[in-house]
């Protein structure tokens, strides 16, 4: 899904087949979405279902993530790498935004019956609503190895099959750029946990975000974003063959 154009400065997905969604032309959608883009966003993916990889652009289309998992009619646990919660209440009441799409998910959608938060900032905790903390689980990024939530979550990926969505803001600047403040985790250690999701879960599908500004000055880290998006699709792709 193209909102900035930073794909076609990229080549990572070229010798693949896909469909590419181009929404270049709607307006109201930087961090925020406006009624008229999502009824515009949702018929531009009326005939895509939620499953296989999603490319969805910077973060500041995480929202996007909530449109694809409304296609989920079966119930479902959503696991999110993102070194925000994205559970913060928007200014502007019942609009989608990049800030608060999980929260809106956890209201408004029936099936999601648990969220799983990866690598979030200790800070990010306290901005949640005390209504959805017995709805998440959470991870924070200087603890991903608490043994006692990996229990529960062991326990809930073989009773629901899993929507997977990675901002890349998760990772640290030693791995990537990108234009929002960002978290601890290495490449390496992405891998591993997804490696554990696939199996340990039925994967349903999978979208990918955190795309840096496609700006000229921005060069650099278009390269690096290139490479990334390479090796996380190539590595997804040999795990749906499973």
């Amino acid at each position: 899904m193209d909102f900035t154009g930073i794909y076609e400065n990229e080549n990572f997905y070229k010798h693949d087949d896909l469909n590419w969604v181009d929404c270049r032309n709607i307006e109201g959608v930087y961090g925020y979405c406006s009624q008229e883009a999502k009824r515009k966003i949702k018929e531009c993916i009326r005939d895509y279902g939620p499953f296989g990889i999603h490319f969805i652009d910077s973060g500041n289309f995480h929202y996007i993530s909530e449109l694809w998992i409304n296609k989920i009619k079966q119930d479902f646990v959503l696991v999110v790498f993102d070194h925000h919660s994205d559970m913060v209440k928007p200014l502007f009441s019942d609009i989608l935004s990049c800030g608060s799409w999980i929260m809106d998910s956890l209201k408004y959608r029936q099936h999601l019956k648990k969220v799983i938060l990866i690598g979030i900032d200790p800070s990010q905790v306290k901005l949640i609503d005390r209504e959805y903390l017995d709805k998440i689980y959470y991870l924070v990024d200087d603890d991903l190895e608490n043994r006692d939530v990996w229990n529960d979550i062991d326990r809930l990926l073989r009773k629901y099959p899993t929507y997977v969505s990675i901002d890349k803001d998760v990772l640290s600047k030693q791995v990537i750029h990108t234009d929002w403040d960002q978290g601890k985790m290495r490449g390496i250690e992405l891998k591993m946990i997804l490696y554990y999701l696939f199996v340990n879960s039925q994967i349903i599908g999978i979208d990918i975000c955190g795309e840096c500004a496609n700006e000229i000055n921005h060069l650099k880290e278009i390269k690096t974003d290139d490479h990334l998006n390479q090796s996380i699709l190539s590595f997804l792709k040999k795990e749906m063959k499973r």
